[in-house]
């Protein structure tokens, strides 16, 4: 079954540099995390959530295995480990040391 992972790539596209930048400096500025970092879309109560929410393992899988979704999680997630001072929570934009 076909998932529609081309509304991850149409949302990151504007805003990768951005997020990269932020996630260098370890601090979110402003609104990406629904698309950068998917959820479970059970979890979601926004209608944001909602159209950016996984829906199953299958779709998790092909979005890791997408060309351009799989490297650049991958790469957000090394920027994110690679300061260590700051949780992970840190990142979602609610979070304050």
């Amino acid at each position: 079954m076909p998932h529609d992972l081309a509304r991850f790539v149409t949302a990151q596209a504007p805003q990768v540099v951005t997020v990269l930048e932020e996630l260098r400096l370890g601090h979110k500025r402003s609104h990406w995390m629904w698309y950068f970092f998917p959820q479970l879309k059970s979890l979601g109560r926004s209608s944001t959530a909602q159209f950016y929410g996984i829906t199953s393992l299958d779709e998790a899988v092909a979005y890791l295995q997408h060309e351009v979704l799989g490297p650049r999680l991958r790469e957000c997630v090394s920027l994110m480990t690679a300061i260590a001072t700051k949780p992970p929570k840190a990142f979602s934009g609610w979070w304050t040391p």
